[in-house]
């Protein structure tokens, strides 16, 4: 691992353990970082949906398997669940993006 991916890991874990919560997918505790309140627009035929999504960020090493769309996430803290929608991945982390079940 180069120095400048290095740097950015270390960066990641330093700023999870600051800013990161408890998060769980099957049964696997992990912390991540979440941003919340982005708004998603679906277009349909007869009109258009709005939702409210959030992004968490984790690490790779925290979790055994590779989020899959589909799967629930719970935000422990909050007592919070989750649908992941997408999962974007890069050399240390994880990007889940994520619709909030029942919203």
């Amino acid at each position: 691992m180069g120095k400048f991916d290095q740097f950015v890991k270390t960066g990641l874990v330093d700023s999870l353990r600051v800013i990161g919560e408890p998060a769980s997918i099957g049964g696997n505790y992990f912390r991540a970082a979440f941003g919340e309140s982005e708004m998603d627009v679906t277009y349909h035929s007869f009109g258009e949906d709005d939702e409210v999504t959030t992004i968490a960020t984790c690490l790779k090493s925290e979790l055994s398997n590779e989020p899959r769309v589909g799967e629930t996430l719970t935000r422990v803290d909050q007592r919070k669940t989750y649908v992941i929608t997408g999962v974007q991945s890069d050399l240390n982390s994880h990007r889940i993006h994520l619709r909030e079940k029942n919203a």
